[in-house]
């Protein structure tokens, strides 16, 4: 049966599974082309869906792509159910912030948000950590017949792993059950802890979902959304290291913390310089 084609973008935080999201969307044996940035789309954009006709064309990070970029993938979007194309565009950054930046089309943002899904954060479906431990446990050490995991943890690790802030999300969990695995012995809640490090976040402020929703709020109000989003992720990214947040924010660091505390978020000072 033919598939209805159309153009999707999927927004969240890096690692929060994009690319097994956009890979789920393809048919068995259909074409699956990969665009990792926009430079195909200034030349000649058609043949990339007659490369993925039948198939599934995947954009990444399309918030990175330069305004002639941009205009290929609007000009793309018209032309996918001629030859029966999903196109699966995705962005860690908040486009919406970027469009009042100047720096994306608002246009093609328009016709991307109609499709928009969002990807949460693994603090915001801590009810599935328990499982997904469980299956990167059996990937990690498949090769050595090794029993489950969660039948070997004590209850407290457990609650402690499913409490961590995980700023990388699925591949920060992916590595921390990696490195899990080169424990030998008893995994007891000593080692669980050890082990999570600074991940260990108390009650971080959720973000807020990113929806249609959104362009239905009045400016002010979806502009604060989208920086509580911004800085959450730079928080993770940086690993709470706030002289590199600053750095990349392009902010003083007494203004980072004013603007953090205005939006509610939750930080460290771990890293700050002593005073003298």
């Amino acid at each position: 049966r033919c598939r209805r084609s159309r153009g999707r973008v999927q927004l969240g935080e890096p690692g929060t599974g994009h690319d097994i999201a956009a890979r789920a969307l393809q048919i068995p044996d259909a074409p699956l082309v990969v665009l990792q940035n926009g430079q195909r789309l200034t030349a000649n954009p058609l043949s990339l869906l007659e490369e993925a006709r039948d198939g599934l064309l995947y954009c990444t990070e399309i918030g990175q792509y330069s305004r002639i970029e941009q205009k290929g993938l609007a000009f793309l979007l018209g032309k996918l159910e001629k030859l029966n194309v999903t196109l699966v565009a995705t962005s860690s950054e908040p486009l919406g912030n970027l469009a009042a930046e100047g720096k994306f089309d608002p246009g093609l943002l328009a016709q991307l948000s109609a499709g928009s899904v969002l990807l949460p954060p693994l603090r915001n479906r801590r009810e599935d950590i328990p499982l997904l431990i469980e299956r990167m446990w059996r990937d990690a050490t498949k090769d050595e017949a090794s029993p489950p995991l969660l039948g070997a943890l004590p209850p407290a690790a457990l609650t402690a792993l499913s409490n961590a802030y995980w700023p990388g999300n699925l591949d920060h969990l992916a590595g921390f059950v990696q490195n899990l695995a080169l424990l030998r012995g008893e995994i007891t809640l000593e080692h669980v802890k050890r082990v999570l490090g600074e991940v260990a976040s108390p009650n971080p402020t959720p973000a807020p979902e990113i929806t249609s929703r959104f362009f239905e709020l009045p400016l002010r109000e979806a502009r604060e959304a989208f920086e509580r989003i911004y800085f959450e992720q730079l928080l993770g990214r940086e690993q709470s290291n706030m002289s590199k947040v600053a750095e990349k924010a392009g902010l003083e660091r007494t203004h980072l913390y004013r603007k953090l505390k205005q939006l509610n978020i939750r930080f460290s000072r771990r890293t700050e310089e002593p005073a003298a």
